[in-house]
């Protein structure tokens, strides 16, 4: 009995521990960038999903003090020099929801990817505006700021 005591106990304290670093911010990332996004910090993170259909959208400012990311961006093949598309800067800067904020960088990178089930290329916005629904996931990194914007989107 006195095993088991220990054994849940011990569950407990390293469950409070994860939901602990959770609270606080770190490893609270989103997933998927395809790029490691630990080495920064987070300024703001706002969410709204939490609806019926899990509607909404999260926005995170992440900030960097080195070049450890714009390294990593730059190695990986889906990521691309700004400006962005057509079709995303449309979705971001005109914008399609006043809430997604994001100043307008001229040096840096974006990635975008799409989560809409029936997506024939996820790394391709081309179909972004001509669905009555939207699930992707993009960033945008100012090379010059040392800072990340990372959004899902969900409708």
């Amino acid at each position: 009995m006195k095993k088991l005591i220990v054994i849940i106990s011990l569950c407990f304290s390293v469950l409070l521990s994860a939901c602990g670093n959770w609270a606080n911010g770190q490893n609270n990332y989103i997933d998927g960038l395809g790029v490691d996004l630990s080495g920064g910090t987070i300024l703001s993170d706002s969410d709204t999903h939490g609806g019926f259909h899990g509607d909404g959208y999260r926005l995170q400012t992440i900030q960097y003090s080195d070049d450890s990311l714009e390294n990593a961006i730059t190695a990986d093949g889906n990521w691309h020099n700004l400006p962005c598309t057509e079709k995303l800067n449309t979705f971001i800067y005109q914008p399609y929801d006043e809430n997604i904020i994001i100043p307008e960088v001229k040096k840096g990178y974006y990635y975008f990817y799409d989560r809409y089930s029936e997506s024939k290329d996820p790394y391709n916005d081309g179909e972004l505006l001509s669905r009555y629904s939207f699930n992707f996931t993009f960033a945008i990194y100012d090379s010059e700021a040392k800072i990340l914007y990372v959004c899902e989107y969900d409708t």
